[in-house]
C-alpha cells in the first residue's frame, strides 16, 4: 500500500486504539500512539495524528486530551457500555441454559470486545458460570431468527414441536407439524416461550422454544389479531405459572401476613389485598391466574399459610388433585 494511501487509514485505527486501550480513567501518550502506527506500517508525524483526532471528534467519537506535566494524555471516556453493564451481559449469556458452553463462550468474547481491555479483565470472572447446565444445542438462537422474521413478515410459522422420552430423547408425539400464528416471544424462568395464536381450538397458545424444531416461515398471514391488540405480556407471565396453560379465574385467598412479599413479588400491583380485620394476622388476597396444577403447586408449597376461598370449582380441583397425591401413598 502506497504511504498517502495508508495514511488513510489513521482514523481507523486510532479509534480502535481508543476503544481498547482507554475508558474514563485509563490514558494513552503521544510516543504510544506514533508506536502503536508504526506496528501497522504507518509512520506519521504529531500533526497527522492531532488532524485524525479533529476527524473522529467531528463524526462524534470523542478523544479527549488532558495536559499534564510534559504534554498531554489522551482518552475516549464515554464507552457505549458501562463496565457494570457488560457484566450484567455476560453473566446473562452464562447463566442461560439454552446456550451451549461453546456458545456462552463466544457470546461473552463479543460482549468483551465491546469494552475495553480493562473491562475485560474484569470481566472473566463470570466465565466460571459457564459450568451451569445448559441445553444440548443452539437452536433456540435460530428459531428466535425465524420466529421474528416471520412476526416482521406478518406470517404464519410451522414446526415440529417435541417432548422427552424416558431415553432421554426430544421426539415428536404426532408426526404431524403443527401451524400457528407467532406474536410475541417471553423468557420465563430462563426459557424462551412462542406465544401465538392457533391450535386445534384457535386460541392463545405458548411453546417452549428450545422443544421447537424445523421452524419455517410460510404463505399464511397471521390470524387472532384481534387478540393481541390489547394483548400484556408481562399481565400474562404472571399469570401463568410455569407456563403451563389453563382456565382463567380470579382466585380468592385467606394468606398469613408474613407472606404478603411472596404474592408482591408474584404479582405486583396487580394483587387485590385488604386487610382480615376478623383475623388481624391474615389477608384476603384477589388473583388472575390460570388454574392449572402448577398454580396449585405453588399454593401447596406455601402450606398452611394459604387457604383458597373461591370460587368452589377451583376448590373442588384443588381438592381433587391433593387426594389423588396423596392416594399414591396409602399404605
Amino acid at each position: 500500500m502506497e504511504k498517502s494511501e495508508s495514511k488513510k487509514l489513521i482514523p481507523l485505527y486510532l479509534e480502535r486504539l481508543f476503544l481498547e486501550e482507554t475508558d474514563e480513567t485509563h490514558y494513552i501518550r503521544m510516543p504510544q500512539i506514533l508506536s502503536f502506527l508504526e506496528t501497522k506500517g504507518i509512520y506519521a508525524d504529531r500533526r497527522t495524528i492531532y488532524a485524525a483526532v479533529s476527524l473522529l471528534n467531528t463524526i462524534g467519537f470523542e478523544i479527549v486530551g488532558v495536559q499534564e506535566k510534559g504534554g498531554y494524555k489522551y482518552h475516549h471516556p464515554s464507552k457505549l457500555f458501562r463496565a457494570s453493564e457488560l457484566k450484567f451481559l455476560v453473566d446473562s449469556v452464562a447463566a442461560s441454559k439454552f446456550l451451549t458452553e461453546k456458545k456462552s463462550k463466544e457470546l461473552i468474547n463479543k460482549i468483551k470486545s465491546l469494552g475495553s481491555k480493562f473491562d475485560g479483565q474484569s470481566l472473566n470472572r463470570s466465565v466460571l458460570l459457564n459450568k451451569r447446565i445448559k441445553s444440548m444445542n443452539d437452536k433456540v438462537l435460530r428459531n428466535l431468527d425465524h420466529i421474528y422474521a416471520a412476526i416482521a413478515a406478518d406470517r404464519q410459522i410451522a414446526f415440529q414441536y417435541l417432548h422427552w422420552n424416558p431415553q432421554r430423547k426430544l421426539v415428536s408425539k404426532t408426526g404431524k407439524p403443527y401451524v400457528t400464528s407467532p406474536y410475541a416471544v417471553t423468557l420465563v424462568d430462563d426459557r424462551y416461550y412462542l406465544i401465538a395464536f392457533g391450535g386445534s381450538r384457535q386460541e392463545l397458545r405458548h411453546y417452549r422454544i428450545d422443544k421447537m424444531q424445523s421452524v419455517k416461515p410460510i404463505d399464511g398471514k397471521r390470524e387472532g389479531r384481534s387478540l393481541f391488540q390489547s394483548f400484556d405480556i408481562v399481565d400474562y407471565s404472571r399469570k401463568t405459572f410455569g407456563m403451563f396453560g389453563g382456565k382463567e379465574e380470579t382466585v380468592r385467598l385467606e394468606v398469613k401476613n408474613d407472606l404478603a412479599g411472596v404474592f408482591i413479588d408474584r404479582f405486583g400491583e396487580s394483587a387485590g389485598i385488604r386487610p382480615n380485620f376478623k383475623t388481624p394476622d391474615t389477608f384476603f388476597a384477589r388473583i388472575t391466574v390460570h388454574v392449572s396444577p402448577q398454580f396449585f403447586a405453588w399454593v401447596f408449597g406455601l402450606g398452611e399459610g394459604v387457604k383458597i376461598l373461591s370460587p368452589e370449582t377451583v376448590i373442588d380441583e384443588y381438592q381433587k388433585m391433593i387426594e389423588k397425591v396423596l392416594g399414591r401413598y396409602v399404605r
